[in-house]
């Protein structure tokens, strides 16, 4: 019997951390123990996790646990992640961050993996989870948007700025979505679409904006024309009647956020910073500069495309260019394939026959990446606050392409071309 308690014990409290770690994920509010390093609740958490996992597999001796790794791809993306730090001429900076790739993409991706295996239940309670972590991002992100002030910057939740308030969006919001269109409890249904229309009034990123509504316009088409003519004249009325009238007027918020140019004519600084880290790609296509070290580079690249000075908006880069700088073509690729080896996992699932319940998580899982991947082209994503409940979408995607057998095990159900 103790033996049993002690079992239960060691399960309950492995859980419990990683719960913790997708809840405190959603913040860019980190100190700094040292110079240059930053830690925030949720690396806090994922550490504290990890003990609890390592220490939960000890005490239930599932050492096949072990040698449930996360996919090909993760291993190949954060091979590339170090092979570039090896040429990195900032070899702190570079080691910094490859800790990071390791920390989310491979020991994050081990845990949530895990926990999602243990079936349906689980699965619930990480949703309730990032739910609840949801409802308090949108609840300060819409104080935020009505207090006083008139910079779009400010409207940011518990990250650093709208952009990235935009990722995190991009992420949460195909998931309400999918709840409002699939999911069998009326009560469920409403607090989906209260948080998918706060979601969208608050968000100030145009490229997020859109990519959410590009989802559920997608949604809609899937579940047939019962869902779609509503769903879209909704969008509609939306974009024409209630935007303008807000109390920031989000429809030309989004417009200046998107801009080629400013009001003065001049071309406004994300643009010509795509094209300079292009030059970059070019001139380093196979290991890149390094990761950590874009923004210490990027500056000698520029040649003859106009470089404004004073103050830039944060977070305007094009992830896949950053990317393929930092890492390289190869390193670019590899995280393509991270996401793209989710998405078909998920909808693996729907081929298998999935069980009825599990299809709004495989339309919300898809979704978010499907979004996030849009929304990545104006914001560099893979940033604190978003990495790791980045990683809990993808094993969530996985997971989905897997059934549970009679034993209480699951079958692998991902494509076999996979």
């Amino acid at each position: 019997m103790n033996i049993l308690k002690t079992h239960i014990l060691s399960q309950t409290l492995c859980w419990a951390a990683v719960l913790a770690a997708l809840c405190l994920a959603p913040t860019q509010w980190s100190f700094e123990p040292k110079a240059g390093l930053h830690v925030t609740p949720g690396d806090i958490a994922l550490l504290l996790a990890s003990g609890a996992w390592a220490l939960d597999t000890l005490v239930r001796r599932d050492w096949a646990r072990l040698w449930r790794l996360p996919p090909w791809p993760h291993w190949l993306f954060v091979g590339c992640v170090a092979v570039s730090s090896l040429t990195a001429a900032d070899k702190g900076a570079a080691v910094k961050d490859f800790a990071q790739y390791v920390a989310y993409f491979i020991v994050g991706s081990m845990l949530f993996e895990s926990f999602l295996r243990d079936g349906s239940q689980r699965t619930r309670q990480a949703l309730t989870v990032l739910a609840a972590a949801t409802v308090a991002v949108l609840a300060l992100a819409l104080v935020q948007y009505l207090g006083s002030g008139d910079d779009p910057l400010a409207v940011r939740g518990t990250f650093g700025n709208r952009n990235v308030l935009g990722g995190f969006l991009a992420l949460a919001l195909p998931f309400c979505c999918a709840g409002l269109m699939g999911a069998s409890k009326i009560a469920v249904k409403a607090v989906c679409a209260v948080m998918l229309a706060a979601g969208m009034a608050v968000n100030l990123s145009a490229a997020s904006y859109f990519a959410v509504a590009l989802v559920v316009l997608c949604m809609s088409v899937a579940k047939g024309a019962r869902w779609f003519l509503p769903v879209a004249a909704g969008l509609l009325l939306w974009q024409n009647a209630v935007l303008p009238r807000l109390p920031r007027e989000n429809d030309l918020v989004h417009y200046r956020s998107v801009a080629l140019y400013d009001e003065g004519g001049e071309p406004e600084r994300r643009y010509p910073e795509w094209q300079a880290a292009y030059s970059l790609v070019l001139t380093n296509p196979w290991t890149g500069v390094g990761p950590g070290n874009y923004q210490k580079q990027i500056g000698q690249y520029y040649a003859q495309v106009p470089r404004r000075t004073g103050p830039a908006e944060p977070d305007t880069q094009n992830l896949y260019l950053v990317l393929a700088a930092s890492l390289g073509l190869p390193g670019l690729l590899c995280f393509l394939a991270v996401l793209t080896y989710a998405v078909a996992a998920a909808f693996g699932s729907v081929a298998g026959a999935a069980p009825e319940d599990k299809r709004w998580h495989v339309w919300g899982a898809a979704g978010a990446l499907g979004a996030f991947a849009i929304t990545a082209i104006w914001h560099p994503l893979l940033v604190r606050g978003i990495g790791l409940p980045l990683v809990f979408v993808l094993a969530l995607a996985r997971s989905i392409g897997k059934a549970e057998t009679t034993d209480g095990k699951q079958a692998d159900r991902t494509p076999a071309h996979l």
